[in-house]
């Protein structure tokens, strides 16, 4: 009796890991049969035991890394740029949050490295509106007014650009931006300010805001060294 129990036992013994020891013994072959693909031949280009696709995939990492390890511009890491918290003060209606967020997720990107404000985002809790807004155009650099159908029809949208212009009255700080709405729109104030369109092409229209908030920085800097030379020369 006791033996026929112990050769029940043993016998599951045998059929439970004897099926997995073959099926390891069957995943091991198979593997020997496939070529080893390693990262030296993926940087070294053998197309031999490199599928396209792998060789694509390992094509867009490096693309993608030159592209992420781009050094910012030096205006970015300048003491005159960090005298002011942001670099860009977005004024917009609040029913356009979704263009402004687009417009400061590419601003904000890693590979450009802007400061954005956003009223909703970066509002204290608790404080007052227009107290915020004032400071927040104070401690700007640059202002982005996001023209649409919305922004003229709004009450606080008109404050936000009255307050622009008279804390930088016809200068480059002021970026007026078009979106849904013809640039004969734009109001009287601003009819004769170059402006952005991104009704053709936003991406592209993204790219100039970027540029203008730099070509400022840079200028801004340059005056800046410039006066410092004069002084010291004195």
């Amino acid at each position: 009796m006791e033996e026929n129990r112990v050769s029940g036992i043993m016998g599951w013994f045998r059929q439970h890991f004897g099926k997995q020891r073959n099926n390891l013994d069957q995943c091991k072959r198979s593997q020997r049969d496939i070529p080893s693909i390693s990262s030296s031949s993926c940087s070294s280009g053998n197309s031999d035991y490199t599928p396209s696709s792998l060789r694509e995939s390992c094509t867009s990492s490096k693309s993608q890394s030159a592209t992420s390890e781009k050094p910012l511009p030096t205006v970015l890491f300048s003491t005159f740029r960090s005298t002011l918290r942001y670099d860009v003060c977005l004024c917009h209606s609040d029913k356009d949050i979704e263009q402004a967020q687009g417009l400061a997720s590419f601003l904000e990107d890693p590979s450009k490295g802007l400061r954005c404000y956003l009223h909703e985002r970066d509002c204290s809790l608790g404080g007052a509106v227009f107290t915020e807004l004032l400071q927040a155009l104070h401690n700007s650099h640059c202002w982005v007014l996001l023209f649409t159908p919305n922004f003229l029809t709004d009450d606080f949208c008109s404050y936000q650009m009255h307050q622009a212009l008279s804390e930088g009255p016809m200068s480059q700080r002021i970026i007026p931006t078009i979106l849904n709405l013809p640039r004969t729109e734009l109001p009287q104030e601003l009819r004769f300010v170059f402006s952005v369109d991104l009704n053709r092409n936003k991406e592209f229209g993204y790219i100039q805001i970027y540029n203008t908030v730099l070509n400022y920085l840079t200028e801004r800097l340059e005056k800046e060294e410039s006066c410092n030379v004069s002084q010291s020369d004195n």
